[in-house]
């Protein structure tokens, strides 16, 4: 039912989008939408330039198929990312969310109870730069993203005698992982743009031994955004992270952004996952404000 739901929801969207009227057939059309990541799995291949750009937001996913061990319901009221732009080609970006978290027993009379846990996620630092520009001369926009995800605030799995904990919900002990990605844009016209983002990402998650906490995770993203008028966006995304002999997380996400000014862009955005390791569906809202020019 909820899949049913959040379907509705994004083709609801997609109809209205369409539906607002149209720019003049003399002026020539131009987006105000501005750039962000917010709501996104795909980021942009365009930097914000000079100035400072707060993105915040919160979002809910569950899992609760019979494919899955338990119930899953993880909820993060904060969900936030700062960008600040150096010069027009460089910025420096922060990130970190606030999750909370609760595993339900399929069996209310089993032995296994219902469990809370609140965390923070890794403080992501990130450089960005952009190496191609499409207002010269150039229908794409790219950048190169390096990052750093700082993990200092999450339980280990194991003791410092290496013996296993009784159970952990996340496993990430204080360390800092690496993260390369390509962010890419193409305009197809004025009102299509067509994204990808591809990159390798360690993050430390322990999934079958202490071992594979070394494995990278190969992420790929593919996003068609359309701009359905002047103030209102429009996309679709499919999303994909793969670690070597395991299931992937995959899925689906939707969403629209519409544009009050220039600086302040409000977004709404709701998806689904594909196998039993994604969750089974997910939304969120949130804004993005531009300070500065």
């Amino acid at each position: 039912m909820k899949k049913i739901i959040t379907l509705l929801t994004m083709m609801a969207l997609v109809v209205f989008g369409f539906s607002q009227e149209e720019m003049p057939a003399k002026e020539e059309f131009k987006s105000t939408v501005s750039t962000t990541d917010r709501g996104a799995y795909t980021k942009t291949g365009e930097n914000i330039k000079k100035g400072l750009q707060v993105e915040i937001g919160l979002d809910y996913e569950w899992t609760d198929s019979y494919n899955a061990i338990n119930k899953t319901d993880v909820f993060s009221p904060l969900e936030a990312r700062l960008r600040l732009g150096l010069s027009k080609y460089v910025e420096i970006d922060f990130a970190i969310s606030n999750r909370q978290l609760v595993l339900r027993p399929w069996d209310d009379e089993g032995s296994f109870k219902e469990d809370k846990y609140g965390y923070w996620s890794p403080l992501e630092i990130g450089l960005r730069t952009q190496f191609i520009d499409s207002k010269k001369k150039s229908s794409t926009d790219a950048s190169l993203y390096i990052g750093l995800s700082v993990n200092n605030t999450m339980r280990s799995a194991f003791n410092d005698d290496g013996t296993a904990r009784d159970y952990v919900l996340v496993d990430r002990p204080s360390y800092v992982t690496p993260e390369f990605a390509f962010f890419v844009n193409h305009n197809l016209g004025k009102r299509v743009v067509l994204a990808y983002n591809a990159g390798v990402r360690w993050t430390g998650i322990i999934l079958d031994g202490p071992e594979s906490a070394k494995n990278p995770d190969f992420v790929y993203t593919v996003r068609l955004l359309a701009h359905a008028c002047e103030k209102l966006d429009i996309y679709a995304e499919h999303f994909n992270s793969i670690r070597a002999a395991h299931s992937p997380t995959t899925g689906m996400n939707f969403g629209t952004r519409f544009a009050v000014s220039k600086k302040f862009t409000l977004d709404v955005n709701g998806g689904l996952g594909f196998n039993k390791t994604s969750p089974d569906g997910f939304a969120g809202v949130g804004l993005s404000y531009k300070l500065g020019k």
